[in-house]
């Protein structure tokens, strides 16, 4: 099923293991997913295209000129057209933008699955990316965000992600949305664990080459409330010696 992206729509999947994360049957009770994908600039004109979705437009972002710098509120009609660092605030970081958790392009929120209010989530990126159509995410290059109830990482009550369990579980339990199929202890680059404004994290870096997604992975897993919180980026081995910086800092700046 192919759809046109927005920035940063909401699609739903569970957060459980899959052998094929991107599709599901419509069957299935579903839960929260945010995507997110960009392509290096010398591939944008010959790559683009749609995404497979299911429930709601896949969110896109893709590598764009920089345009100079307009107002931030833009019609939505434009703001598909234009680079985000044109009407998303600064985020802070170095050049980058925050994402701006938006009801008219999260249906999670409109269904009540997450509390826009709250400040559910936010994260920064490069402001030359625009919105427009997602190519195929195995061609790397992508992120996603997947929001879930506790109990699908086996918690029925809310904790901190320490609580759910060890850096090392965590990742034994997640690997499927990482690579696609699981990470091994080989495929492991770095773990860290980190505490932020009193909300532990945990940041991994992989590489799997024998998945099915696109081998470099940084992720970032957190738990807020009843939810478990997973931001995930990729790139291919020819993407990644352009685009690891600018993935690595994304990750680095989500909060939930």
């Amino acid at each position: 099923m192919s759809a046109s992206a927005l920035l940063c729509s909401c699609n739903t999947r569970p957060f459980q293991a899959a052998a094929t994360p991107p599709l599901l049957p419509k069957r299935v009770k579903c839960h929260t997913i945010v995507r997110c994908s960009h392509l290096d600039e010398q591939q944008l004109a010959s790559r683009r295209g749609t995404m497979q979705g299911l429930l709601a437009a896949a969110a896109g972002l893709i590598t764009s000129p920089l345009l100079p710098e307009r107002a931030w509120a833009l019609p939505a009609s434009k703001a598909q057209a234009a680079d985000v660092g044109t009407y998303l605030p600064p985020a802070g970081v170095e050049d980058f933008v925050q994402f701006v958790v938006s009801k008219d392009k999260t249906p999670a929120i409109r269904a009540g699955t997450i509390d826009a209010t709250k400040e559910p989530y936010r994260f920064a990126l490069p402001p030359t990316w625009h919105e427009g159509k997602v190519a195929n995410i195995q061609s790397g290059n992508f992120c996603q965000l997947l929001v879930a109830p506790l109990r699908r990482l086996g918690v029925n009550k809310p904790v901190s992600i320490e609580k759910v369990g060890s850096i090392d579980s965590v990742l034994s339990s997640i690997g499927p949305f990482i690579s696609g199929t699981g990470i091994d202890e080989e495929d492991v680059v770095s773990m860290e664990q980190k505490v932020i404004d009193g909300k532990t994290y945990y940041f991994y870096e992989t590489y799997a080459p024998s998945g099915t997604n696109p081998p470099h992975s940084v992720t970032c897993v957190t738990a807020k409330g009843d939810l478990a919180y997973l931001f995930i980026t990729a790139a291919t081995d020819k993407q990644w010696s352009k685009s690891a910086g600018k993935l690595k800092k994304m990750v680095e700046t989500f909060r939930a």
